[in-house]
């Protein structure tokens, strides 16, 4: 039985990784941008630290409480949540193409006894709420003023 299952999508932002980092990491603001949340409440403070917790609400999925187990700021952020059976791991993750463009890369894996049953109903959802999320962030981080 697979015990694993990822999914991931990239997107080329023509911005440095400086303009795209703090829209990222701003994961409180996410539900005035993102499509594919609706509600993002932190369990404490706000700033995006290993070890914080975020009570999330998707559209077509269950509340989901996600801790930040690894951070290195203007690089990536990884986080996961966790349901019997189940562990559920995102990681956001930011590349520089050069001076102007960002790789972002947004992955979802499923791991546990219950991953391959999850990874098979959730698959196709789970692909296009990576593509929404990144499409979104683009969107957001090519709409802020030049500074």
């Amino acid at each position: 039985m697979l015990r694993m299952a990822s999914f991931q999508s990239s997107i080329s932002i023509k911005a440095p990784p400086e303009r795209v980092w703090p829209v990222l990491s701003d994961v409180v603001r996410w539900p005035h941008w993102m499509p594919t949340v609706t509600s993002l409440e932190p369990l404490g403070s706000g700033n995006l630290e290993v070890g914080n917790q975020y009570r999330i609400s998707q559209p077509k999925l269950r509340t989901a409480i996600w801790t930040v187990t690894g951070l290195v700021p203007n690089q990536f952020f990884i986080w996961e949540s966790r349901l019997p059976g189940i562990r559920v791991i995102g990681n956001h993750k930011i590349e520089p193409v050069s001076a102007k463009e960002t790789t972002v890369i947004l992955s979802v894996e499923f791991k546990g006894l219950l991953a391959g049953l999850v990874g098979v109903l959730y698959g196709k959802l789970t692909r296009d709420y990576l593509r929404q999320e990144a499409e979104a962030l683009k969107l957001k981080v090519l709409s802020l003023p030049m500074n």
